[in-house]
């Protein structure tokens, strides 16, 4: 018999073995070359308006099926304002979809949206940049524009120094400037990572203003600059882990920004047995957020 640690390094190989797979190459050389430059591309057209009109209407009879029944959804609420929490979609006042908030990882509980973020050619080009079988950790369902902060994915999901993340960015309408659409700065992509005091890239609260800080001039070092995204619906967004992105500031309250954001690792990297919607296209199976934490910013 192994002794455990061996044991265990075993099992981790057995698992992950399963997810590697060859890796066919769907981009063009001009695309793979745009990647490593900037750091993101843009999928115009991607989805048909169908197929984007069958997403919506589904986060439309989650929320009308969430006053008549207990669901598992979880939903980040009233974002930005005093009341703003995390709660079940059941427990949210109607009033609440009128205001930003985000329905977090309905791909948990929903084969339209596991279907869509997993489609087959977007995977295949994820599989490209990933080096391996995309495996989806969150998705983020959101009306409204984020007008989050600047910041870098890595901090909140990078699972380690080697681990490899790209994320997705689905229209599902189409955009305004007024909107809060997405910010980003072409290039950032290529600034080292911050490492906290922990010695890794996880984001600790109390030194936020230190990687703040460490950014600024780093985008001024280089002489990079924002950018903004206004898409057209079924447009897709991909983005390496270290482009420094954010929201921009809603100018026109009345506007929505429907859209569909989606986070992968690479499957072979995480040591679980992972679900399947088809051959090389994973999602991480897990519980759903809980209701009683703190509301990440991310």
């Amino acid at each position: 018999m192994f002794p455990i640690p061996i044991a265990k390094r075993l099992a981790r190989k057995v698992i992950t073995s399963r997810y590697v797979q060859p890796v066919s190459r769907v981009l063009s050389p001009a695309q793979r070359a745009f990647w490593e430059e900037h750091g993101y591309l843009v999928l115009p057209g991607h989805f048909s308006r169908a197929t984007i009109e069958a997403i919506n209407a589904h986060v439309d009879e989650i929320w009308q099926d969430s006053r008549t029944r207990r669901r598992p959804t979880v939903a980040d609420i009233f974002i930005g304002t005093p009341r703003e929490r995390r709660t079940r979609l059941s427990d949210a006042p109607l009033e609440a979809r009128g205001a930003p908030y985000k329905l977090n990882d309905l791909y948990l509980e929903s084969d339209l949206v596991r279907g869509l973020v997993l489609e087959e050619r977007l995977a295949g080009i994820l599989a490209e940049l990933l080096e391996g079988a995309p495996l989806v950790c969150n998705t983020l369902n959101l009306e409204f524009g984020s007008q989050q902060r600047d910041h870098t994915d890595s901090l909140y999901m990078s699972g380690g120094m080697d681990l490899r993340l790209v994320a997705s960015w689905i229209a599902l309408e189409n955009g305004s400037p007024d909107a809060g659409p997405l910010r980003y700065y072409p290039g950032s992509h290529r600034i080292p990572p911050y490492l906290f005091s922990t010695g890794k890239m996880d984001a600790v609260d109390a030194e936020m203003p230190a990687y703040t800080d460490y950014m600024a001039r780093a985008i001024q070092q280089r002489g990079l600059s924002a950018q903004t995204f206004v898409p057209s619906i079924g447009d897709v967004f991909l983005w390496h882990s270290q482009l420094f992105h954010g929201g921009e500031a809603i100018r026109n309250p009345a506007l929505t920004r429907r859209s569909l954001v989606t986070h992968y690792w690479r499957a072979q990297d995480i040591a679980r047995l992972h679900g399947r919607v088809g051959p090389g296209r994973y999602y991480l199976k897990r519980a759903q957020q809980r209701v009683d934490g703190p509301v990440d910013d991310h």
